[in-house]
């Protein structure tokens, strides 16, 4: 009998660092020939209250703007629009980085070193992108009556949106037949949202971005602020997770 309670409402936010490809157009492994990741990473941000954490994020961006000791690199040729992780100037991603830390949120991820995965997978990023959500997404969105699940897309094509989302719902309906204890009768909705959308995607870029960062380099320094927040990292492909008692 499972005695979890269940939460009304919650959001899933979902961004990644690295990205699904393996093979080229002509059957090239552009991950031997370093031409793209070994690594792919989910992040997955939930929330509560998402107007809440929307205007949170937008307040500190605001307020990064009138930060003095920004004023020089914050310049006119300089728009702080959103927080991107990639592209933002140091200051201020380390600023972001522990504001982070103090938000109400929940935080899971999920590592994919590509090569190990299925033939199948590898030579088809968008079914990796899409198995991978799905599990990374299973057995959270069983916790709230009402869940809407958020992707960080730049593509609004259909056949896309669409393709991704039945990858998803394949995973997490295989993990509610073998888990008949969760309750089957709430309400799932999907929504493929750019990045600058909802500050809850740009989180969930800045948690991918830490964890890919120690995966693809080796370097640490972001993963080091954020790792207390994180509830799970799942290393999929070589069976690991790492918790706040056991960190990556």
């Amino acid at each position: 009998m499972n005695n979890k309670k269940i939460i009304d409402n919650q959001w899933l936010f979902i961004d990644e660092s690295g990205k699904p490809e393996v093979y080229s157009a002509s059957g090239e492994n552009l991950v031997v020939k370093n031409k793209a990741s070994k690594y792919l990473v989910l992040a997955a941000i939930r929330s509560e209250n998402q107007l809440e954490l929307q205007q949170q994020i937008t307040e500190f961006r605001l307020s990064l703007l009138k930060n003095k000791d920004l004023m020089n690199i914050l310049s006119s040729s300089y728009s702080l629009d959103t927080f991107h992780a990639q592209t933002d100037y140091p200051e201020v991603r380390e600023k972001f980085y522990r504001f982070i830390i103090a938000l109400d949120v929940k935080i899971d991820v999920l590592v994919i070193e590509k090569l190990l995965c299925f033939d199948p997978l590898k030579r088809n990023p968008g079914k990796m992108y899409g198995v991978m959500s799905g599990q990374l997404i299973k057995n959270l969105c069983h916790q709230a009556k009402n869940t809407e699940l958020i992707f960080s897309r730049k593509d609004s094509k259909l056949k896309l949106r669409q393709e991704l989302e039945t990858e998803v719902e394949r995973v997490r309906l295989g993990y509610l037949q073998s888990h008949p204890n969760l309750q089957t009768n709430l309400k799932l909705s999907y929504y493929h949202n750019p990045h600058y959308t909802h500050g809850g995607l740009q989180v969930a870029d800045y948690i991918a971005y830490a964890v890919y960062q120690v995966c693809e380099r080796n370097n640490r320094q972001w993963y080091e602020v954020v790792k207390d927040k994180i509830g799970k990292i799942q290393d999929i492909c070589n069976k690991k997770y790492f918790t706040r008692s056991n960190p990556l």
